[in-house]
């Protein structure tokens, strides 16, 4: 049975924003619109994996520091979707819920940017290319998902290019796109309630190392067929060992012909640059020579695990 629905939002960004969207009332695991794309292994960032690594967690995420996108995002959404309903002549203000939709074994949610008196629904973007009138994959499942959650067959899109001009895409969503997104929720969430990787995924060893951040001196048993995997992880190490020491020697060539030159030229058009840089480090050796008790207090133990190969198959 469907259900669609809203739910007061948050303050955006807060703890109690992120556990909202991690999770419904019965603290069950939900899709957002942000990350719709992921399900069908279509995000420009955010991969299958990554996502399900996000989601397999016990916890929603904490508030992390916006980066710059995000900033310029957040401090010009007003202005901007100000400036969008005097061309459009709407008055579009935002939406002080967010957008649910849930069925069996779907679970939606959607943040809107701004819905107008007439009731269409509105999502910005800041963009920092020329908008060529195509949505990203990435923008496509989010306005479908959005469709979905606010129960709706059109989003219009506001976006702030890199001309500094509004431009407008009204996104018609059709019942069939609705329900293919549906169905890659319902498969996706399907392995995530059973605590499993979906099989979308490809997970790598950063989303491995945050499932299972810490060993425990356990063995586990594996078959014959791990021989293959450990011969191809000793030729990529092998190969990247012998690319670092090829990297290496083509730089100091280049080095030694620009000398204390900054930028090597090829018929006048630069090619190659050896620019002065600066690091400033802190220098933790002589604080905790000349400040031991609170070099200590400051002192912070993180546990991370190594992978090595401890033996070949016999031959």
């Amino acid at each position: 049975m469907q259900n669609i629905y809203t739910v007061p939002k948050e303050l955006h960004g807060g703890q109690p924003w992120l556990n909202q969207r991690f999770w419904n009332e019965k603290l069950e695991k939900r899709i957002t619109g942000s990350q719709a794309a992921a399900i069908h292994g279509e995000h420009k960032y955010t991969t299958p994996a990554d996502y399900a690594v996000e989601l397999l967690a016990s916890a929603p995420p904490v508030p992390k520091a916006q980066n710059d996108a995000m900033r310029r995002g957040t401090i010009l959404e007003a202005p901007l979707m100000g400036w969008a309903g005097e061309i459009l002549n709407e008055t579009i203000t935002e939406p002080s819920e967010l957008y649910c939709y849930e069925e069996s074994g779907v679970r939606l949610l959607a943040t809107m940017d701004g819905r107008s008196l007439g009731g269409k629904f509105y999502e910005l973007k800041t963009y920092n290319k020329r908008w060529t009138g195509q949505l990203s994959r990435t923008w496509y499942w989010q306005g479908v998902h959005q469709a979905i959650c606010t129960g709706s067959h059109e989003i219009n899109w506001i976006i702030f290019d890199s001309d500094l001009q509004l431009q407008f895409h009204t996104q018609t969503v059709t019942s069939d796109e609705k329900q293919i997104h549906i169905e890659a929720a319902r498969k996706f969430l399907g392995f995530i309630d059973m605590g499993m990787m979906p099989d979308i995924a490809d997970p790598t060893y950063d989303n491995a190392s945050t499932l299972y951040p810490e060993g425990y001196g356990n063995t586990v048993v594996l078959g014959h067929e791990i021989y293959a995997s450990l011969e191809l992880l000793a030729q990529a190490r092998e190969q990247k060992r012998q690319a670092e020491a090829t990297e290496e020697l083509i730089k100091g060539e280049l080095a030694m012909l620009l000398q204390d030159a900054e930028y090597g030229a090829v018929d006048g058009t630069q090619v190659v640059s050896w620019k002065n840089s600066k690091r400033t480090s802190f220098d933790t050796k002589r604080f905790e020579q000349e400040h031991p008790a609170l070099a200590e207090k400051f002192k912070k133990t993180t546990t991370f695990r190594t992978m090595r190969i401890i033996a070949k198959e016999a031959k």
